[in-house]
């Protein structure tokens, strides 16, 4: 093939070079991408009817702790040691 057929504007190019991704669309597909396998390797590892009784077990564990800190306060109040002890004017 000789350099004048190459230099040849009338020749079709049927393999075009693909046009270059933007990098934000890039960044976007690779978080999808890693969220899927995320996803993925989560309901592998633990079935989904597995998962949804852990959450159950959780959301258990959280109710019980959002009534403990008043339920300490409360019994720091109210025992016999607490600090709000009526003093002398009050009785």
């Amino acid at each position: 093939m000789s350099n004048n057929k190459r230099n040849d504007s009338s020749t079709v190019d049927l393999h075009p070079w693909p046009i270059p991704v933007n990098s934000r669309v890039l960044h976007i597909a690779k978080l999808v991408l890693g969220a899927g396998m995320i996803v993925i390797l989560l309901t592998q590892v633990m079935p989904v009817n597995l998962l949804g009784g852990m959450l159950n077990n959780l959301f258990t564990v959280i109710l019980l702790l959002s009534w403990a800190g008043p339920a300490r306060r409360m019994m720091r109040r109210y025992s016999a040691g607490g600090r709000n002890k009526p003093s002398a004017e009050e009785q």
